[in-house]
């Protein structure tokens, strides 16, 4: 089966999938295709009690494979934006799921990136703070240079990256590098060519958490990567959080050897008694 020859729905219901959510029996339509990839152990059906049911995507990597070697699709997030596209006549479609160029699998080639009390450099050029309303984007990580004694911060929500100076006090190191992971697989790459601390601030969540585990932890050494806990998080979940976050990702947590990630025990501990997950951009708002 070709990528074209998949219908756009269940594309976007892929994609829900391959980000966290559960979805109701009703809420796929193309049942043959979801019969295909339930058979071929890429999404599982979840018995829920009282004949409910819902679909998962237990692993997102093993989903990303499957779609390259059977679909060539190489992108979702491209696919649906070309089949989408009105002016598409269906080769750019197939173009842009095989093109690698500027996207690899669900991110950008290179990140938004921003110093506070720190210096960075581009090639050995000092890189000046642009100008309110402008951030700086690195898509050649290798020439960047940053000061050795920074705090590298990881930040998942854009809205928490352009208004990081509301949140500063949270983070009392002086030098700081923050970084907007969102839409982006390349910093944790530029993370393992440096030896700078990082401390991901992600959302509270189980699916912030995976994406700790996943994308960071299991690759930078455990003494140089944290993830960031407010000292009042446990108040915060419990007047702001949401117990859909935790429903609809609780899966993502499943296998996971806690003992392996103490840092983060206590967040699990919370996430577990409270059955409930808070975004880190509630934390503007306080």
């Amino acid at each position: 089966m070709n990528s074209k020859s998949m219908p756009l729905s269940f594309a976007r219901c892929l994609i829900r999938m391959q980000d966290g959510e559960q979805l109701n029996p009703s809420e796929v339509k193309s049942k043959n295709l979801l019969k295909r990839f339930c058979e071929d152990g890429i999404i599982q059906k979840r018995a829920l009690g009282n004949r409910r049911s819902r679909y998962v995507c237990p692993n997102a990597e093993v989903l990303q494979n499957y779609l390259r070697v059977q679909n060539g699709i190489l992108s979702l997030e491209n696919y649906i934006a070309e089949f989408e596209n009105d002016a598409s006549d269906g080769v750019s479609s197939l173009g842009a799921s095989k093109s690698t160029k500027t996207f690899r699998g669900k991110s950008l080639q290179g990140f938004f990136i921003k110093a506070i009390n720190s210096e960075m450099r581009i090639s050995g050029k000092i890189v000046q703070p642009e100008p309110q309303g402008i951030e700086l984007f690195v898509h050649q990580p290798e020439h960047l240079q940053i000061s050795k004694t920074a705090l590298v911060v990881g930040i998942e929500n854009p809205e928490c990256f352009l208004k990081f100076e509301k949140l500063a006090h949270l983070f009392p190191q002086y030098e700081l590098v923050i970084v907007l992971r969102y839409m982006s697989n390349s910093p944790n790459r530029w993370l393992q060519t440096i030896s700078n601390n990082y401390l991901h601030f992600g959302d509270f969540d189980p699916a912030g958490l995976s994406i700790y585990i996943h994308e960071y932890r299991k690759h930078l050494h455990a003494h140089r990567c944290d993830f960031f806990i407010p000292p009042n998080i446990e108040k915060l979940i419990s007047r702001y959080g949401l117990s859909d976050l935790y429903d609809q990702q609780i899966h993502l947590l499943e296998n996971i050897d806690r003992e392996q990630f103490p840092e983060i025990e206590k967040l699990l501990d919370i996430l577990d008694t409270q059955k409930k997950g808070l975004e880190q951009e509630r934390l503007l708002a306080i």
